[in-house]
C-alpha cells in the first residue's frame, strides 16, 4: 500500500496509538485495539479525541484526508499484528457508510493484503463470515496474520 500515512505515536503497550489529523483543519485521532472476553480477539475503534480527552467514534470531521486516514489504520493494523501475531482483530464503521468504505479500501489493495493477512466480512444477508469477496456487501470484516494457517 503506496499511500502517505500520519506517524502515530504507539501508546497503552501498543494497544491504543494516537496522530493528527491535518487535512482542513488539525484533529487528534486514535485508533484502540480493544481485548475482548474472546482470547486474542480484539475490536478496533477509530475516532477523534475530544478536548476533553474522550474518544469520539460519532465525528464526521470530512477532513479532506479520507486517504491518509486509512492509511494511517492500516499501518497500526500492520504493526499491531507484528506485535500481536496470534490476535485476530474484527471492525466495523459506526455507520454503513464508513463500514462501505472500510469495504472499499479493503478491495483496492486486496491483492496486497493477502499476502500477508486472511480477511474475512460479515455478510450482511445472512451474518455468516465468508472469506472476503470483491462485489459482496458485508457488515463487518475481521483480519488475521496469514501465518497462522500454515
Amino acid at each position: 500500500m503506496d499511500q502517505l500515512y500520519y506517524n502515530v505515536n504507539e501508546l497503552m503497550e501498543g494497544l491504543r496509538f494516537e496522530y493528527l489529523s491535518t487535512g482542513q483543519k488539525i484533529i487528534r485521532k486514535a485508533i484502540v485495539f480493544h481485548e475482548t472476553r474472546i482470547p486474542f480477539l480484539y475490536s478496533l475503534t477509530l475516532g477523534d479525541i475530544d478536548a476533553d480527552g474522550k474518544l469520539s467514534t460519532e465525528s464526521r470531521s470530512n477532513n479532506g484526508d479520507m486517504a491518509k486516514n486509512l492509511a494511517t489504520v492500516h499501518r497500526t493494523v500492520e504493526q499491531f499484528l507484528i506485535n500481536n501475531p496470534r490476535a485476530l482483530i474484527i471492525f466495523s464503521g459506526n455507520t454503513a457508510s464508513k463500514t462501505r468504505l472500510y469495504q472499499i479500501a479493503i478491495a483496492k489493495y486486496l491483492d496486497h493484503f493477502l499476502d500477508r493477512y486472511l480477511i474475512w466480512g460479515i455478510r450482511c444477508d445472512n451474518d455468516q463470515r465468508e472469506t472476503f469477496q470483491l462485489n459482496q456487501a458485508y457488515q463487518g470484516f475481521f483480519i488475521t496474520n496469514k501465518v497462522l494457517s500454515s
